[in-house]
């Protein structure tokens, strides 16, 4: 299975995001920072954290060739803390997260969905073949 760069989840869920009637206001790339997505649909605002399987060819902090559970689990913890964030800062907003579909991220936090849905945080997979699941 291919491991997908957070950049690579990107640019596979923006198509997804358009077909289900948003509008991208802006994405980020690389190391640049801000929200991942930024999608507006019926004038209500999507921001979604974004993260990746592994770290991209030319990242300054690419140490492995992928994501261990440890890095899974400290990326999501990350990611949780700036959608509070953020849930604050925009209260009317919708907030998720996105994973690509991976083996190995699906064991370290699959079981932690669930509970993201509880407090108001969405989660998309995204498989390489451009295929996107919200899970609810």
């Amino acid at each position: 299975m291919e491991k997908l760069t957070e950049n690579r989840t990107i640019e596979l869920l923006m198509p997804h995001l358009v077909q289900q009637g948003y509008e991208i206001e802006s994405f980020c790339l690389g190391q640049t920072r801000g929200y991942d997505i930024v999608a507006v649909k019926n004038d209500k605002k999507l921001l979604i954290e974004v993260k990746g399987a592994k770290a991209h060819k030319d990242s300054p902090t690419k140490r492995r060739d992928y994501f261990n559970s440890g890095q899974i689990k400290t990326h999501l913890g990350k990611a949780i803390i700036k959608c509070l964030e953020t849930k604050v800062a925009f209260p009317n907003a919708k907030i998720a997260i996105a994973h690509p579909e991976d083996e190995q991220i699906r064991k370290a936090i699959a079981s932690i969905i669930p509970e993201l849905n509880k407090i108001g945080i969405q989660h998309y997979w995204v498989n390489a073949n451009g295929t996107v699941t919200l899970e609810k």
